[in-house]
């Protein structure tokens, strides 16, 4: 009767619970808990897996990412290489469109300059021809005779030479 009523000194229903709790515990280590362990080890391993996959794609794409900088510089150096090559293109064309113009001008300046010469000698005779014959026939008139040639071509020159010299143009042309 001491022994029922002291709380200290376990009874049968404690030692067989205490039993069934490490058969429970024993089963468990033995069925359970290995299964357990090795999907957390697989676990484990496909987690360390995907980090060394993650930071073998962050090291590719840094490394991307600079070869993808330096292509883009290099892009650009030839862009403005390009650029550069262009402007001296058109510059050398536009240099070479002005000698061109310039050239033709100095042409065209050239045939305009001996046509209105050409037109100027051609005018001087015609007029030279017209005052010539106004003064054989002023001449016919005031003295009443006609003159023979020689005399008319005599007139004429020293006519025109005095004309041309109160003009101040030289008469060579018409000689």
């Amino acid at each position: 009767m001491v022994l029922a009523s002291n709380f200290l000194v376990p009874n049968a229903t404690f030692v067989v619970e205490l039993i069934a709790f490490l058969l429970v515990l024993g089963a468990l280590a033995r069925w359970v808990l290995p299964p357990l362990n090795r999907m957390m080890e697989e676990r484990q391993d496909t987690i360390r897996k995907a980090l060394e996959d993650a930071e073998e794609a962050r090291r590719r794409a840094d490394e991307t990412e600079v070869e993808y900088k330096r292509a883009l510089d290099e892009a650009r150096a030839q862009a403005r290489q390009l650029v550069d090559e262009a402007n001296r293109l058109g510059e050398e064309l536009r240099a070479q469109a002005r000698e061109r113009g310039e050239q033709e001008y100095q042409r065209l300046l050239t045939r305009a300059t001996g046509d209105i010469q050409a037109a100027t000698q051609q005018a001087a005779e015609q007029l030279r021809g017209q005052v010539g014959e106004l003064v054989v026939l002023v001449v016919e008139r005031v003295i009443g005779q006609v003159m023979d040639d020689r005399a008319q071509r005599a007139l004429i020159d020293r006519t025109i030479s005095e004309a041309e010299s109160e003009a101040g143009i030289g008469g060579s042309a018409a000689r």
